[in-house]
């Protein structure tokens, strides 16, 4: 008797047998409650369950008592989603609002553009769909008071999750299939192709500063993506880093692969 497999196992299945490395030297960041964390750029933010935001500031995290439920930083500087779902940037040390709203996720790790991942109600569909916005770099980096104009560019109409780096955009959708976009343009937000399928299951997906790749799939496994090169921006194979803990988010910047476990607890390891 042959059985079919769905291509969403089968991807599963690839991604489950990949190598993997054990990471022994981590340390439990002084923070709880941990919801979500960013790093990229040299700096590190965070978000608590409560949606407080907090900067780390040497070995200090330091919270201004301002809150969001979703938090990044890159070479577009700080940007946030608000509890309305306003996509927020930090000007000046203060949180300032743009009119994009509806969001859920936004990734500051473009060349200096923005991407944002929310539910929006798209014409002729009968409900509302999750959708992948762009802030390209001009709006990006002009932005400084609420009354500046924000231009937004479609980038997908299906992904849940997205994050960008100096080579390519990932992103997942509700499925959990992995797809790329190659060669983003900072001004018009657009790839030399459509979306790529890329082989694997994850929930979410982080793009580092430097270009690598690490994401979480719905069991709590982290995965790194090997053989990334500006000639090759897809990576040939995912590995499996051990941390023990089921992780929910996942980032990388500057040696330091930052970790939020399930159960709230935040590690810093050393890659």
């Amino acid at each position: 008797m042959k059985i079919k497999l769905s291509s969403a196992l089968l991807g599963l299945l690839t991604i489950s047998v990949a190598a993997s490395q054990s990471v022994h030297d981590c340390k439990e960041i002084k923070l709880r409650n941990v919801q979500q964390i960013d790093a990229g750029a040299g700096q590190v933010v965070a978000v608590d369950r409560t949606r407080r935001v907090f900067h780390l500031i040497g070995s200090n995290w330091i919270t201004q008592n301002s809150y969001m439920k979703y938090v990044s930083v890159g070479p577009a500087g700080i940007w946030g989603v608000d509890r309305q779902g306003f996509i927020n940037k930090v000007v000046a040390g203060k949180w300032t609002r743009t009119a994009v709203n509806r969001m859920q996720q936004v990734d500051a790790g473009g060349d200096q553009f923005v991407t944002a991942s929310g539910t929006w109600k798209i014409s002729k569909l009968p409900v509302a769909k999750t959708a992948n916005l762009c802030v390209n770099r001009s709006s990006a980096v002009a932005f400084k008071t609420p009354g500046n104009a924000v231009s937004t560019f479609w980038m997908a109409k299906f992904l849940k999750y997205s994050s960008c780096g100096p080579n390519a955009c990932w992103g997942v959708n509700h499925q959990d299939q992995v797809f790329l976009s190659k060669k983003v343009d900072p001004f018009t937000c657009q790839g030399s192709n459509v979306l790529r399928k890329v082989k694997g299951s994850l929930s979410m997906v982080e793009v580092a500063t430097d270009g690598s790749v690490y994401g979480v799939n719905n069991e709590g496994q982290i995965f790194r993506r090997d053989g990334i090169s500006i000639q090759r921006p897809q990576g040939t194979s995912w590995t499996h880093i051990d941390v023990c803990l089921p992780a929910r988010h996942v980032s990388y910047d500057l040696g330091r692969l930052w970790v939020v476990t399930k159960t709230g607890v935040a590690l810093e390891c050393l890659m």
